[in-house]
């Protein structure tokens, strides 16, 4: 299963690990899922004439809370009698995700894909967009922080929002739409693309204004051995960049969202390191209204842009028992376009890991988070310099 296979890993073609079966046992129904429970909250996070900040809560209202945050089930395999040709994956979360705002279960993949043309795989439904390595990575097994980085939400997780009201839940990075994508390997180059076409409207959602996002992605890399690998851990060194466009309507005017970025990620067994950039232009969510909630502000000509870096060791204790340690800066700049408005987000994350089994994964992260308003009123500056830090425990049990 997908889940096990990559174990531990972050390194990986993992445009072909989710979208296909290659590798894996040619069943047509191949269940699995996993659970994420946490406990989370925010310490060193100063009131604000005596009220709390809404970025100084877990869930709006308290600092601290436990939660099942993520709970996934679903099933994958291959259609019988077509050698894999056609292949599917069915995905439905619940949890205290964005994704679930107003509906308890969502169904995160939908889809299924042909592979009859050699280095066109096609993928049909709903799916990830191939985008940041963050993201397009599995997470359970190989999203090696609790929380997504500033610079990835801050750009990538769209929300559907009306007169500063979110009206359904995030697209979780996902539309629906049509991609067409495969993987390489020659000795010991490795590489892959992805270019998809999508409605721009979210999951289960038609296009509903005749235009369509576009969204791109392509790496290439060097693995050592030199041997074909689908599961997912492999060393290697490789980059790549991605690439999304499409427009929104902001009071019937047609607006730009463009998002764009480049990567580059080493594996080398006990050591790894990312480094992510990224910038975009157009419909950039910006925050509250005011610090303890109000409307959901989007700027339409928004600007932004970040860096991320994560590195870390990996050391085996003994057999099925592995303890990891890892870094991550995060500097993210919001609303680069209005000096007054700009906000810079900077996480300092350590994170402890250690995976008892492989299906079994605890982690513990301390975030140290600063908000600065550089050229903002006093005022404006007085609440950012209330950001508290946040410190995260996380099981997740997969199969």
């Amino acid at each position: 299963m997908l889940l096990a296979l990559a174990s531990l890993a972050s390194a990986a073609d993992w445009l072909v690990i989710a979208n296909t079966e290659e590798g894996r046992k040619d069943v047509p129904i191949s269940p699995y899922g996993f659970v994420q429970v946490q406990a989370q909250g925010v310490v060193d996070g100063d009131l604000i004439e005596g009220e709390r900040p809404i970025f100084n809560t877990v869930n709006g209202s308290s600092p601290w809370t436990f939660r099942v945050w993520r709970a996934r089930v679903g099933a994958r395999g291959s259609i019988p009698k077509t050698d894999q040709h056609i292949t599917y994956n069915l995905l439905f979360e619940a949890g205290e995700v964005s994704l679930t705002r107003t509906s308890p279960i969502v169904a995160t993949e939908l889809q299924a894909t042909l592979s009859y043309i050699p280095g066109a795989r096609i993928r049909v439904g709903q799916g990830k967009l191939p985008v940041m390595e963050e993201i397009v990575q599995a997470v359970a097994p190989a999203l090696e922080t609790i929380n997504f980085s500033n610079t990835l939400t801050g750009l990538l997780l769209e929300n559907p929002v009306k007169e500063g009201v979110y009206t359904g839940g995030s697209y979780g990075f996902r539309d629906v739409g049509v991609q067409v994508f495969d993987g390489f390997q020659s000795g010991h180059v490795v590489g892959s693309y992805a270019l998809m076409v999508s409605n721009g409207a979210g999951l289960h959602a038609s296009d509903d204004d005749g235009r369509f996002d576009v969204s791109g992605r392509a790496e290439i890399g060097w693995i050592p051995e030199g041997e074909k690998q689908t599961s997912g851990r492999r060393r290697e060194i490789k980059g790549g960049v991605w690439w999304l466009e499409g427009t929104r309507d902001v009071d019937g005017d047609p607006t730009r969202r463009m998002r764009r970025g480049a990567f580059v990620h080493a594996e080398q067994g006990k050591l790894w390191a990312l480094v992510e950039a990224a910038e975009g232009v157009g419909m950039l969510e910006a925050g509250r209204a005011t610090p303890f909630g109000g409307q959901v502000v989007v700027a339409p000509d928004g600007k932004a842009w970040g860096v991320v870096g994560t590195t870390g060791l990996r050391m085996p204790v003994k057999e099925d028992l592995t303890f990891g340690v890892k870094l991550r800066f995060d500097e993210f700049h919001r609303r680069t376009e209005d000096p007054v408005a700009l906000r810079v987000l900077r996480t300092s994350t350590l994170g402890l890991e250690l995976n008892p089994g492989p299906n079994v994964r605890l982690q513990v992260d301390y975030e140290a988070r600063t908000m600065l308003a550089p050229e903002a009123p006093e005022a404006a500056r007085a609440v950012a310099a209330t950001l508290g830090d946040r410190v995260s425990a996380q099981v997740t049990a997969r199969f």
